[in-house]
């Protein structure tokens, strides 16, 4: 080890960093794996607080159909409002929204199983 911090610091110190940064990223991978299969997480009646993204997580939904149902633009970046703010500016009540994230799911869990049969 003294043989490369004398003679190759440079690539020893890019080594280090390289080695960190894969650690860091291998466990917010794996805590994100596991927060996820948690059944706990999955299909969560919807709250305030969440965003379009953790419902998107929770209901494993892909964006094409999650849009419309939180009046979301297609092909826009979502900005980081709650489901709270979403109902609001569209006249929704918490509940109501859960119907049309329900709706969502259904259809388009009955358009993945159609497809697997």
């Amino acid at each position: 080890m003294k043989y490369l911090w004398r003679n190759h610091r440079v690539a020893l110190s890019a080594f280090v960093l390289a080695l960190g940064l894969l650690g860091y990223f291998a466990v917010q991978t794996i805590s994100s794996a596991l927060y996820w299969m948690d059944p706990a997480h999955q299909d969560q009646a919807l709250a305030g607080w969440m965003t379009p993204r953790y419902v998107q997580q929770s209901y494993k939904l892909p964006p094409d159909m999650l849009a419309p149902a939180l009046f979301l633009v297609k092909g826009e970046t979502p900005k980081r409002q709650s489901l709270e703010t979403i109902a609001a500016n569209n006249g929704l009540t918490m509940d109501e929204l859960q119907v049309r994230i329900d709706t969502a799911t259904a259809v388009w869990r009955a358009e993945r199983d159609a497809k697997i049969d």
